[in-house]
């Protein structure tokens, strides 16, 4: 018996589902109830406050809703039944609950009209600087060509124990040397896979690169940093800035508002305080 009365409650909800609720409307009321459970009705404006995307959900989905909303209802009714709010515990819960909710609520409510103006972000990003830098590594050296594998191999084993703190002199072995100076882009790839990592002062081992026989010596290679353009970090410096601008205004009204109150204390961790 239990069953079958499940089973024609599902049937009953199934139906209002796939008639989108026209019933109420074909009767004339503007907000028909949809399910009730003994005096709690659920309405059809109630449905769609609790899920604004009602309408698209397909009638599973909906079903769904509609038996979670009656059980979490029948559990409340409950509860209630048996005075479960009488419960000390329950009810401080209750109460340190709305408190917090209230005071949330009621910041909100300022920080919702707080604004933060372009001079205020762009002294912001002035002052802060540092912490919007791009970092950036250069290097300078050369890439020497080679003619035959008999040259590279000669030049190598001639000169790989060598220090190179500036770019290698002409050569009778070396048939091209081109030199770049300070540049953050690798000026081949395939000798300098990774600027930041290529040894300084040493000649690479030689490779077939492109259009002929090639090595790479690295001279010198500097770390500097630059400070990335305002267009870049704008919307996090605006966040950062109404970040900050918001603590100051809150620390201002919480100021204001201890001073209209009389505030009283017999603890000793403010005489503490005020010893600090």
């Amino acid at each position: 018996m239990t069953s079958l009365l499940r089973i024609l409650c599902a049937l009953t909800l199934l139906f209002l589902v796939a008639c989108d609720f026209s019933i109420g409307k074909f009767f004339g009321n503007e907000d028909p109830v949809i399910v009730s459970v003994g005096s709690t009705k659920l309405t059809q404006s109630m449905v769609h406050k609790y899920v604004p995307q009602w309408d698209s959900l397909d009638d599973r989905a909906k079903l769904a809703f509609l038996e979670h909303w009656m059980e979490e209802e029948v559990i409340y009714q409950e509860a209630m039944d048996a005075k479960i709010t009488n419960d000390t515990i329950l009810a401080a819960q209750i109460e340190s609950t709305v408190r917090k909710m209230v005071v949330d609520y009621y910041l909100q409510t300022f920080a919702d009209t707080m604004m933060v103006g372009d001079a205020e972000k762009l002294n912001y990003y002035q002052e802060h600087q540092d912490s919007y830098l791009r970092g950036k590594t250069t290097i300078s050296g050369a890439v020497l060509r080679f003619k035959t594998w008999a040259n590279a191999d000669a030049y190598y084993r001639e000169m790989k124990s060598r220090v190179f703190n500036k770019v290698p002199t002409e050569h009778p072995l070396v048939a091209e040397i081109l030199t770049f100076d300070s540049v953050d882009v690798s000026p081949d790839t395939c000798l300098i896979h990774d600027i930041p990592s290529f040894p300084v002062g040493k000649l690479s081992t030689m490779r077939f690169c492109g259009n002929g026989l090639k090595m790479a010596v690295v001279t010198e290679r500097l770390d500097s940093a630059e400070v990335r353009p305002y267009v870049e970090v704008a919307e996090d410096v605006s966040n950062l800035v109404w970040l900050e601008h918001k603590k100051m205004v809150m620390e201002r009204l919480k100021k204001e508002w201890k001073m209209k109150r009389p505030i009283f204390s017999k603890s000793p961790v403010f005489t503490e305080k005020e010893n600090q």
